[in-house]
């Protein structure tokens, strides 16, 4: 009697035993598994996350691509604008320096110019000759047409007479009443034709150097060669 109570109990307790293993070693399998599927999981939303951020990511790094390019042709035509500059400041010396003889006049063609033209004409020698030159408005020039001034800032008032006869003491007047007006030190009358004597005298009287037909000669010659 009593042992076979005591092999039911081990029977029994040996039965609970072996369904307690079962159900831990079941567990263990379901943690194992449900692990294996948690990790699966985030690997697959990583993915799903990175397959929709690459497209983000694309359009930034072309939008950084587009923004560089834009900045590097601003810079580019900034360079091209300062190099434009400095070639035409070097044309400018350059032409400065050896005016173009084809801009000259002979002495024929200047006695066919109207007086504005070889107003004109006088400032283009002029600036060939190292001036800045003001060519003063057409009407109210207050006795001179063109104001020279010097690199060393000194101001001559210049009267610029186109005559087919002799140039009378009226040009020298004007340019005597046009230093004062425009504060110059200097005055010059110039003319295609000669000045009377009356014209001379008063020029020396009062410091004014007179270019006449053949003073006119010589400066052209000394820009033309």
């Amino acid at each position: 009697m009593h042992y076979g109570l005591v092999g039911r109990l081990f029977k029994t307790e040996g039965s609970t035993l072996m369904k307690i293993g079962k159900r831990g070693k079941r567990r263990k399998q379901h943690r194992f598994v449900t692990g294996i599927f948690k990790i699966v999981l985030y690997l697959f939303l990583k993915s799903i996350k990175l397959l929709f951020s690459f497209p983000i990511y694309l359009l930034k790094a072309i939008r950084l691509l587009f923004s560089f390019s834009i900045h590097l042709l601003k810079a580019m035509w900034r360079l091209f604008s300062f190099t434009m500059h400095l070639l035409n400041k070097f044309i400018k010396r350059l032409l400065k320096k050896n005016p173009s003889k084809q801009a000259l006049y002979t002495l024929a063609e200047i006695d066919e110019m109207d007086g504005y033209k070889f107003e004109e004409f006088m400032k283009h020698v002029y600036e060939q000759l190292g001036y800045s030159v003001y060519h003063t408005p057409f009407s109210g020039d207050q006795g001179a047409d063109l104001i020279l001034t010097s690199k060393k800032r000194t101001k001559t008032a210049v009267q610029v007479k186109r005559y087919s006869g002799k140039v009378s003491n009226g040009a020298v007047q004007e340019v005597v009443a046009a230093k004062g007006f425009y504060k110059c030190t200097e005055g010059i009358v110039v003319t295609n034709s000669y000045f009377t004597d009356s014209a001379k005298q008063l020029a020396e009287a009062n410091f004014i150097d007179l270019v006449d037909r053949k003073e006119l000669e010589k400066l052209i010659n000394i820009l033309l060669n």
